[in-house]
């Protein structure tokens, strides 16, 4: 095969795997760009991924939907019980996997996904920070009681939060027209035990995402996934902790654990026609990030058959 016809045909895969990528269920949305960190469900910057239990009361019909990272060597992905996982799971070269769970897939490794985890940590870094950056619409303390943010007019908010702290089945209510977003920058705690932050109006959860900059515990308690988030939850810092809970979006995080049920369950991303030609457009140009995701995908895809 000449250079051309070998030009053209990686040209054309990748055009395929762009238009994948952006087809419902393979990614997610975010009022930030989260860049590569945004294609999965659960990512570990730091630290690993602990999991077990039963499936959990909010499976459907999987414990955790959709791609998982550990992006650092010398860590651990550990999975028990009756845990599902539709994978797939992509660990650093090295990393340990210890599972006993039936519906845990296996994992995938090799330098290409090295490459591909450790953009990911970039990004989910860089996202965090922008995130930070942006004026906030209005500030709070300490929340600890029930409460409502409300706006009336579609629009793009940020709202500065030191903590949130419930226990007894107390919430946090976002309430926006359709086609809003929420950006909750929160710089010191986020315990539920139980409790929840919840959606109302229009707000969707693919347009509400979490920042947490602090480096104390995200906790998430109270049987049967008392716990609820309606958001992706950005935490570089953090060691996440749901034991149980349920996430509607994902989580990345420096590490994660859950238990007793959890569920994580991603919202997808639907793209417009226009987004997905102009997006044809950038992989020509050779200059998107999710474009290197398809072909990291491809490349682990080819490893695993070796």
């Amino acid at each position: 095969m000449n250079n051309t016809s070998h030009s053209t045909l990686r040209l054309s895969s990748a055009l395929a795997l762009a238009i994948a990528l952006l087809l419902p269920g393979t990614a997610k949305a975010s009022v930030v760009d989260l860049g590569q960190a945004g294609q999965f469900t659960l990512l570990a910057l730091g630290g690993g991924i602990q999991d077990s239990g039963p499936t959990g009361p909010d499976a459907n019909p999987d414990s955790v939907s959709g791609p998982v990272g550990v992006v650092s060597a010398g860590q651990k992905f550990e999975n028990s019980g009756s845990r599902i996982y539709n994978g797939p799971i992509y660990l650093h070269t090295g990393d340990t996997f210890n599972n006993s769970a039936p519906g845990v897939p296996q994992p995938q490794s090799s330098a290409s996904i090295d490459a591909m985890l450790a953009q990911a940590k970039s990004d989910a870094f860089s996202a965090s920070s922008f995130a930070s950056s942006l004026a906030a619409t209005a500030t709070f303390g300490t929340i600890n009681n029930t409460t409502s943010i409300t706006e009336n007019a579609a629009g793009n908010y940020v709202f500065n939060i030191t903590a949130i702290s419930f226990s007894g089945g107390k919430a946090l209510t976002l309430s926006a027209p359709a086609g809003s977003t929420y950006l909750l920058n929160i710089s010191s705690g986020l315990t539920l035990s139980p409790g929840s932050i919840l959606l109302a109006g229009g707000l969707t959860a693919d347009n509400v995402l979490i920042n947490y900059t602090g480096s104390s515990n995200i906790s998430l308690s109270g049987g049967g996934n008392a716990s609820r988030i309606y958001s992706a939850i950005l935490a570089p810092n953090a060691h996440v902790q749901i034991t149980p809970g349920f996430i509607a979006g994902s989580i990345i995080a420096d590490s994660i654990q859950m238990s007793s049920g959890a569920n994580v369950v991603p919202v997808p991303e639907v793209a417009p026609s226009s987004v997905i030609f102009g997006f044809l457009g950038l992989i020509v140009a050779v200059s998107s990030r999710r474009a290197l995701a398809g072909r990291v995908r491809a490349v682990a895809s080819r490893d695993s058959r070796k």
